[in-house]
């Protein structure tokens, strides 16, 4: 297991910061999600951690050591990308095993090493298939192995989901949430995909433009974002942001809403609402509303909700968040969240 520190670190490519003077410190043995939208920097910052991508400038330290300038084959890094990155004229057994020749370990701890990390990846019947015989499930669970079977310190995985099927998508990524607990190391995993960041993470970085916007526990950032980014970011759909008059901006989820037929007494956030469509998904269902002139998104349980119906939409009040016009939280408490809430009310 590692303790990864990023100290200061600044990328550039051709003269232009695509990280700026990141700090980061990434746990022991947890499973860390690196997330944010296409070219944020995320893919960036995980090359810096292995070493195939230096920073412009910066410090990348592991357990105390400073390893800026060590290679990426000293670091005792393993990495999994996206698009596999096996041999397909070698076998599975050769594909796992190849990293081990090169680092000269003795035959019958190679083949430890391989049975084992097999009966974990659920490959020991498929050892002597050739890649381009099996499934995408398959063939990741084959350059998941290939790293496990170096014992590494870290596990960095690029996207690694992302050239899967909806359904085989879900399944891998519960098997990699198991693999982490046996494992017990420091992960490190960078997706786009808010829903895996949700799912896998025991703390989620969620950056953009480079920088880091906020970093906590999945429940952290989705129940206590820090910035309208974060709020409409995490969750699906997104936080419902609405502007005040003043500039300020009142927010809520979208499984917070109530309706009910009459307005109801008591609740500072309450407007008339036209339901505009609804999307039936199992349990529930996601409604477009309509507020006047602006437009939410609804989450919600209720079988009767159907186009066209006209109810009242209202939240409690301690579900209501509110931001500033730059769209920093603002944290406010008795007579001030009070202010706001009425504010809310004014529309």
């Amino acid at each position: 297991m590692a303790r990864i520190e990023l100290r200061h670190i600044t990328k550039e490519f051709g003269g232009v910061g695509v990280i700026r003077d990141l700090n980061l410190v990434i746990p022991d043995g947890k499973f860390t999600v690196l997330v944010g939208p296409s070219g944020c920097g995320k893919t960036t910052l995980l090359r810096v951690i292995a070493g195939i991508g230096p920073a412009t400038s910066g410090q990348v330290v592991m357990n105390g050591q400073d390893i800026t300038d060590v290679g990426p084959g000293k670091r005792d890094i393993a990495m999994v990308f996206q698009n596999y990155a096996i041999y397909p004229t070698m076998s599975v057994r050769d594909n796992i095993e190849f990293g081990l020749k090169n680092k000269k370990v003795p035959k019958e701890e190679r083949q430890r090493r391989i049975d084992e990390v097999s009966r974990m990846t659920g490959l020991t019947g498929l050892l002597d298939r050739k890649p381009s015989t099996l499934s995408g499930g398959q063939r990741q669970r084959i350059a998941l192995a290939r790293a496990m079977v170096k014992n590494p310190q870290v596990f960095l995985m690029d996207e690694p989901l992302s050239n899967l099927d909806a359904k085989l998508r879900n399944s891998m990524r519960s098997e990699l949430i198991e693999m982490h607990r046996r494992l017990k190391a420091t992960f490190v995993y960078v997706t786009h995909d808010q829903v895996e960041a949700m799912a896998m993470a025991d703390m989620i970085v969620l950056i953009n433009k480079g920088q880091i916007v906020q970093k906590g526990t999945p429940r952290q950032l989705y129940s206590d974002p820090d910035h309208v980014f974060t709020a409409q970011f995490l969750g699906t759909p997104p936080m419902n942001i609405l502007p005040c008059e003043d500039g300020t901006q009142v927010g809520f989820r979208p499984e917070k809403a109530i309706f009910t037929e009459t307005r109801p007494k008591g609740r500072a956030f309450c407007r008339p609402a036209e339901i505009v469509t609804c999307e039936m998904l199992g349990s529930e269902s996601v409604c477009k509303v309509k507020l006047g002139l602006q437009t939410v998104m609804i989450k919600s349980a209720d079988e009767t909700l159907e186009p066209g119906r006209r109810l009242w939409l209202s939240t409690e009040d301690d579900s209501l968040l509110f931001f500033d016009a730059a769209g920093n939280r603002i944290r406010a408490e008795g007579e001030e969240r009070e202010k706001l809430c009425r504010k809310a009310a004014e529309g």
